[in-house]
Order: structure tokens, then C-alpha cells, then sequence
């Protein structure tokens, strides 16, 4: 998801504020009436259902489970995180239930832990992908970090893939907009000062929720600035165009009748259609990704599919699957950590090995010796706080285990 916020209105309402226009008249009634002016102007556009057919068309009421992981980071710097992306979710399901007849819920927070640096999200996305397949959701969703400096590029704010079920978004870098609200339109009351700045705030997170989600659909960027899949993020973005709902419908109704599978004969030609429309207005280059991945498709003749099977019932594994067996032997030696005898360093590599294939329980159950004798050796206490990461659980508990370690790289 593209797009900056900050750069195209705070500019304007900096800009506002530092010029001097509220001075030139001493009247105070009329610096208000300005400053109303402006936050009316600031504010953004109400999300909706908007296509045209949505009525006709809805899907049969689904629920679509999100499995989401957070990063230390995301979690440290984000009051009350749950909270909020619960409120996301909901503002994402006012528009995606009376569109597509299917609301979002959370089926479990995750403690994350990357090794990949939160500056850059296509390593994250890639490392949250490696780590978790899906199995029995609808989708996995990523928490990074914002990024210090305003968004601009299209990955600043979240990434996903066409035609997956992983993405990531990140925490809103919002100090400068808040005391730029409050400095520059310091007539208004606190509460509609604050009522601008949450508006803004949720708004722009539910826009990149539903853009990400959109893009694992395979619907790609539109030019419109009103639609929820231009490349940039924009106060004027008010929902899906009928031509990004159409795909979206296509695709929901695709992993309805086959959870795994992202990409079918029936849905290939529905994207086809829609990318050749006289009446769309796709960004050039993401409609010719699209149909990169449709060639590609065609040339295969091979579904494409996902790996985790998301509710299916099979007895029969969901096509490029994956399973990670028990680890019986440890990965080949590494120099030993000092203070660790023979025997405790074997057991240090199996735990790690465990921790490796997300076998988090067993690799607990193998370190649990070491972690009693020798937890006082830095190695040892990295290793205990992966395995809470990995197992997961409450956060005070993850936070006492991790004591002291910085929690933003890892194994």
C-alpha cells in the first residue's frame, strides 16, 4: 500500500499553521472559523460499501479468520495494540460484510519475533511466510513497526502479494500529525481536535487493511484517487471501484468452494476480463503483473494454490504443502558456547534445531535443563527468549523471559 499522508495534508495544515494566517485578523471568532474550515477539509472520506451490484451479488455470510503476529517493536510502541487492530477490523468489516456478505475476525494475537530488519517489509513478509503456512485461517497478517520518517514509497505502509494470504502492515507514525493538529488548529477544542486526529488515524489504517486484502484477491492498483487500491493512500479513498469488488467476489468465492487455492480456470478468466475492460482504469504496471501471473498460469496449466489447508476438510495434503518432521539429530556442529559442557552444548544445537522446523513445545521440553542450569549465559538466555517467542503466550510473561535481550533480532 502506497501512499503519504503526512506529506500530502499535514504539508497543507503546517504549512497553515506556521504562516501566519491565523494572525493577520486579532478577531477570534474568525481565526476559529477558519481553523473549522481547514479540519473540515483535513478530514477524511467515510469508508463504505460503494459498487454498484454489491446488493445482487453478496456471498454467502462467511467469517474469515486472521492469525496476526506482532512484532516486539509494534507491540512496545502502540498503546493498547489489540485493541486497535480490533477496531480496524471492524471498520474494515463495515465495508467488506454489507459488500461481499463476509466479515474479518482475529483468531489468535502472536508474539513475533523477526530476524528480517522492520525498515524494509518485503523481507518481513517473506520471513512471516517461511514461518507460518496459513494451515486452518484465512489469511496471516504481519505488525511492524512505523517507520520514522513520513511514508512515501509503496511499501511503507503494508505489502502484500496478488494472490496469497500473507501481509504486512505497519503502525502509524502519528507523533507529527498529532502535534501538528494541536498546534495548528489550537482554536478548536481538544475534542475536536482529537475527534480530526482519530478519525485520520483509523481511516488510514482500515485503507491499508482493506488495500493489502484486496491485493492476496489479486486485484491490483487503480488510478482512480478514490479507490481503495490506488498506489498511494489518499484522505479521498471511500471503497473498492465494482471493478476491484468484482475480483474480490471471484476470489472469495474460489477459496469458499477450495480454501487452499488461490487461482483457478474459472477465476483466471474472470481476471482476464477485468484486466482487458474497456470501462477499469488499472495502474499500467500492476494490471501487467497481473497478467504476468496469468500467463504464467496458462502456460502451466497448474492451479495456483497455497499451502496451508484453512478450514478445507481433506484427508488428502492441499497442493506444495508442507510438513516439517521431528528433528532426531542435531544440525551440523557449530563452535561450541563457552561454559557449556559436550553434553549441553548437543542439547542447545537440538533445541535450536526444534526452533528452526516451529517446533517450539519440543524445543522447550529439550532446553528446559539447560535453561535451568546455565540460564545465565547470554546464548542461553537468546534461546529462552525465542522459545517464548515461538511458543507464544502472555505478553508479561514473554517480556520476563526476554529481560534485558533486544528483542528486534533473533535466530
Amino acid at each position: 500500500m502506497g501512499g503519504d499522508l503526512h506529506r500530502i495534508a499535514l504539508s497543507a495544515l503546517l504549512a497553515f499553521g506556521l504562516s501566519g494566517c491565523f494572525f493577520f485578523d486579532s478577531r477570534w471568532g474568525e481565526q476559529k472559523a477558519i481553523q473549522k474550515h481547514e479540519a473540515a477539509r483535513l478530514a477524511p472520506q467515510q469508508l463504505q460499501a460503494q459498487s454498484r451490484g454489491h446488493n445482487a451479488a453478496r456471498l454467502a455470510q462467511r467469517t474469515l479468520r486472521l492469525r496476526v503476529y506482532a512484532t516486539p517493536t509494534y507491540s512496545a510502541t502502540v498503546v493498547n495494540w489489540q485493541k486497535q487492530f480490533e477496531e480496524t477490523l471492524a471498520c474494515a468489516n463495515a465495508v467488506f460484510t454489507p459488500e461481499f456478505g463476509a466479515n474479518f475476525e482475529v483468531a489468535k494475537f502472536v508474539p513475533f519475533r523477526p530476524e528480517a530488519n522492520e525498515e524494509k517489509l518485503d523481507g518481513l513478509l517473506d520471513e512471516l511466510i517461511a514461518k507460518d503456512d496459513a494451515r486452518d485461517v484465512d489469511w496471516v497478517v504481519g505488525l511492524a513497526r512505523a517507520v520514522p520518517q513520513f511514508a512515501a514509497s509503496a511499501d511503507d505502509l503494508g505489502l502484500a502479494r496478488l494472490l496469497s494470504n500473507h501481509f504486512v502492515m505497519r503502525a502509524m507514525s502519528d507523533r507529527h500529525e498529532y502535534e501538528a493538529i494541536q498546534s495548528g488548529l489550537d482554536e478548536l477544542s481538544d475534542d475536536a481536535r482529537q475527534k480530526l486526529y482519530r478519525e485520520r488515524k483509523q481511516h488510514k489504517l482500515c485503507t491499508v487493511f482493506l488495500h493489502e486484502i484486496a491485493h492476496t484477491l489479486g486485484v491490483p492498483h487503480e488510478r482512480r484517487d478514490t479507490s481503495l487500491m490506488h498506489a498511494r493512500y489518499s484522505l479521498k479513498s471511500n471503497g473498492y471501484t465494482e471493478e476491484a469488488a468484482q475480483i474480490v467476489r471471484g476470489a472469495l468465492s474460489l477459496r469458499t468452494d477450495q480454501p487452499w487455492q488461490f487461482l483457478d480456470a474459472g477465476f483466471a478468466q474472470l481476471l482476464e476480463s477485468s484486466m482487458s475492460a474497456a470501462n477499469a482504469d488499472w495502474e499500467p504496471k500492476s494490471r501487467a503483473q497481473v497478467s504476468s501471473d496469468l500467463a504464467a498460469f496458462r502456460n502451466s496449466n497448474v492451479a495456483l494454490a497455497g499451502t496451508g489447508t484453512r478450514g478445507a476438510t481433506t484427508t488428502t495434503a492441499p497442493p506444495n504443502a508442507v510438513t516439517n518432521p521431528t528433528v532426531n539429530t542435531p544440525p551440523s556442529p557449530k563452535p561450541s558456547i563457552a561454559g557449556l559442557s559436550p553434553d549441553e552444548q548437543q542439547s542447545y544445537d537440538r533445541a535450536r534445531a526444534e526452533l528452526k522446523a516451529k517446533h517450539a513445545l519440543a524445543a522447550r521440553e529439550l532446553a528446559a535443563p539447560l535453561l535451568a542450569k546455565r540460564g545465565n549465559l547470554p546464548a542461553v538466555r537468546e534461546l529462552r527468549c525465542d522459545i517464548a517467542m515461538a511458543v507464544g503466550g502472555d505478553w508479561e510473561t514473554i517480556e520476563a523471559d526476554c529481560a534485558g535481550l533486544s528483542m528486534v533480532g533473533g535466530h
